[in-house]
């Protein structure tokens, strides 16, 4: 169960950009914050929409970064995203905390990001040729919106953990237009 209540009492922008997203019990809880939440949620949108990294790419990081994150919450609203760009139940497995990525039968670019996702997440720090690696295949536009997906959903997470956000059982993440 949350530990802080839902939030009921929302400007007309936070509740415009909640109800965009499907009236997640994650967004009420975050509303909390106001402003500084509408300014996250443009950010989000801005991230969520971008044609600059596929889709498919970046539900992998998300899937991957929950998992790293012990994050169910944010494994359980992107899974049906990762699914409608095409990650199939074996790469979904693959994702794992545990580290099997090479069973995911990814591309290099996509296990190249996916191994720069781990290595980010579990240490805090890039190795340079971890960095090459993803170089080889990103641009730099590219590489920097990655970083950002990465930094943004272990951020998430985190809140998300923190407040033990609780599932939503009877709705589902909305991509923003």
């Amino acid at each position: 169960m949350t530990r802080i209540s839902y939030c009921t009492s929302m400007s007309d922008q936070v509740r415009g950009l909640v109800a965009e997203r499907g009236n997640l019990n994650v967004y009420r809880a975050l509303a909390h914050a106001g402003e500084p939440f509408a300014g996250w949620m443009l950010a989000g949108r801005a991230a969520l929409t971008s044609t600059v990294v596929p889709a498919r790419l970046r539900e992998l990081v998300i899937l991957r970064v929950g998992h790293l994150m012990h994050c169910p919450y944010e494994i359980a609203q992107h899974t049906h995203l990762a699914e409608d760009c095409g990650i199939g139940s074996r790469q979904r497995d693959a994702l794992a905390a545990d580290g099997r990525l090479a069973e995911g039968e990814f591309g290099p670019a996509e296990l190249a990001v996916l191994e720069m996702t781990t290595e980010l997440v579990t240490t805090a720090t890039l190795a340079p040729a971890t960095l090459d690696r993803v170089r080889e295949a990103l641009d730099d536009e590219q590489l920097l919106e990655v970083l950002m997906i990465i930094g943004r959903w272990s951020g998430l997470a985190l809140m998300i953990n923190a407040l033990d956000v609780d599932i939503d059982t009877d709705t589902r993440f909305s991509l923003p237009h």
